[in-house]
């Protein structure tokens, strides 16, 4: 690839959070060493870097190239260098003395410790007016509505399985509350809960739509982390990496406006604990005429903006 003397090409060949985490730490990129940014990675996941205008352009890294071999070892212009952890060297230290996801990333890619993502642009109006038609029509109420995502890729799921999720769902619909799993191609989805199939690209617009969204600590939750609606992520209580995977992954290190409400879970979580997190969700509820009125007229993102506190 021809790639100009002004400009950088990022390697990010993981997951949804690996894109999202580097195209989000593009435009400190940019400022740091004097490059245009250009990222290259998997075809299904070119979208997250539309939420980044740092990131002029994507291009899809073939599945076969080693990009940690190919990447030069600094970032300069005309060079393609790998924005994940040859090796995953620094990856071995997240959890260690506070030592954050975060910050494994600005190491890599020699960002100052108090480097923050850029915030990912919101779903448009027109957007979500559509995704909330959408849940009208399968039968949800936008704006009372929780999107559960109830997998991980790489990171644990220890005792926050099927079980859980359908007394979630059970406490939450006892609340007044829509549920529905976002369901990927190989989600197993509980029994007796609904599901959508939303690509991926557009599941952001139709969480904001929906009102809430609860998802087990992964890259879903760093993808809609900075939607104006409230949220809950939930971390099983297990050893990640170097440290609890709270400590080093936790999304209120992520400079937001404001973050998820964040619960940490054992095995034996109690009814209590689910009680208390679904009463998180319906303490925050618009109330229903409220809600079909707006809708009804202009539904927007800033309509709910009021219940993300």
């Amino acid at each position: 690839m021809n790639i100009p003397s002004d400009v950088c090409l990022l390697i990010a060949d993981h997951g949804i959070g690996d894109h999202y985490i580097v195209a989000g730490l593009a435009e400190a990129v940019r400022r740091r060493h004097n490059v245009h940014v250009w990222m290259a990675g998997r075809p299904h996941l070119g979208f997250v870097t539309g939420l980044f205008p740092s990131v002029e352009h994507y291009f899809d890294w073939p599945a076969d190239a080693d990009g940690a071999a190919l990447g030069s070892w600094k970032i300069e212009g005309g060079k393609m260098f790998y924005a994940h952890f040859p090796k995953l060297e620094l990856m071995r230290a997240v959890g260690y003395g506070g030592f954050h996801f975060l910050d494994a990333y600005r190491c890599r890619l020699d960002l100052p410790a108090e480097t923050q993502l850029s915030r990912a642009k919101l779903p448009s109006p027109r957007e979500v007016s559509q995704a909330g038609a959408r849940l009208q029509a399968e039968g949800f109420t936008p704006g009372r509505s929780v999107v559960l995502s109830i997998e991980a890729r790489s990171t644990p799921t220890d005792g926050i399985d099927a079980t859980f999720w359908t007394l979630l769902a059970e406490k939450l619909q006892a609340r007044g509350l829509d549920v529905l799993v976002n369901a990927a191609p190989t989600t197993q989805v509980p029994a007796g809960l609904r599901s959508l199939a939303v690509p991926l690209a557009e599941l952001r617009e139709l969480v904001q739509a929906a009102g809430f969204a609860c998802s087990v600590r992964s890259g879903i939750s760093d993808l809609v982390s900075n939607l104006r609606c409230p949220q809950a992520v939930i971390y099983p209580d297990v050893r990640y990496w170097s440290g609890p995977l709270f400590e080093g992954t936790t999304l209120s290190r992520f400079g937001l406006l404001k973050s998820p409400h964040e619960v940490v879970l054992r095995r034996d979580y109690t009814q209590e604990e689910v009680s208390a997190l679904a009463d998180y969700f319906a303490a925050r509820v618009v109330p229903k005429p409220y809600i079909e009125s707006t809708f009804n007229s202009k539904f927007t993102p800033q309509c709910l903006t009021g219940i993300n506190k």
